[in-house]
């Protein structure tokens, strides 16, 4: 386990490998570096893995919720990074929230990566906890209330189940990530310090065709989440992208992904992943 130690938090990775060809590879929410343990099994000699576990996961943490993670912030972050492990290039891999800091790290860094390998991202089409966390006011404080007393939502929740308003897969998602007082406060602590975080979708896109830089997007077919169809708009604007469409959920896709990978025998950086 390694540590980048900044005047903002700790934050933890592990290396794998000693090749020059670097990969950063950025988890989902509630999730830890471990999510990505199948994906190691991609890794060529000439190839290093760094695989963090981001704010407010794992073993990483951050010192005051008051301070926001900006993209200033987290360009410095990256730097220091850098600096600490000789990287002048990079390769982008990222799930759901990993997806979102992927997205941001290119646009800070667009001439120095050398490929994304986004699954599910968020941040391209926000869905209703991203939204309701960064409303302002009266709605940012019912979004604390229902984080930290939840039983009232929940069924409020079920009523819109059965009245076929919220389907039971989106309900089962939130269920899993608001389970105890702990994961609850995981859920308000990292979207309230992470809400500055919006990707640029303009300016990325720009990037992206000005640089030719190859992309590949991985969806899942059952995926209530993040939706093939919403990430189509995106999608259409980047000539050079490779879509595809697993038959899986939001919450499988990353070994849903490995297995594909693995199947076609492709490696994280080719170009022509089919």
């Amino acid at each position: 386990m390694e540590f980048l130690e900044t005047s903002f938090g700790h934050l933890a990775y592990q290396k794998h490998g000693h090749g020059k060809n670097f990969f950063l590879l950025f988890h989902g929410f509630g999730q830890n570096m471990r999510a990505y343990d199948a994906f190691l099994q991609l890794r060529k000699e000439e190839d290093c893995f760094l695989v963090f576990d981001m704010f407010y996961h794992g073993q990483s943490s951050w010192k005051s919720v008051k301070q926001k993670l900006t993209k200033e912030i987290w360009r410095a972050i990256m730097l220091q990074l850098m600096e600490k492990e000789g990287i002048d290039k990079f390769h982008l891999v990222g799930y759901s929230m990993g997806g979102k800091f992927s997205l941001i790290t290119f646009e800070i860094f667009p001439n120095l990566t050398q490929s994304l390998l986004l699954m599910a991202p968020d941040g391209i089409k926000t869905g209703f906890w991203y939204n309701m966390a960064t409303f302002p006011g009266v709605l940012n404080r019912l979004f604390k209330h229902v984080v930290f007393h939840p039983k009232r939502f929940f069924r409020i929740m079920d009523v819109l189940y059965s009245l076929g308003i919220l389907q039971n897969s989106l309900i089962k998602f939130v269920k899993s990530q608001m389970q105890t007082r702990t994961m609850r406060a995981q859920v308000y602590f990292t979207w309230n310090v992470f809400k500055p975080l919006k990707p640029d979708l303009g300016l990325i896109i720009k990037y992206l065709r000005l640089n030719k830089t190859p992309v590949t997007l991985f969806t899942g077919a059952y995926d209530t989440m993040i939706t093939t169809r919403n990430l189509k708009k995106f999608s259409s604007k980047v000539p050079q992208i490779i879509t595809c469409e697993l038959p899986c959920g939001h919450n499988t896709l990353i070994e849903d992904t490995f297995h594909h990978l693995k199947k076609t025998k492709k490696m994280l950086d080719d170009p022509t992943i089919f």
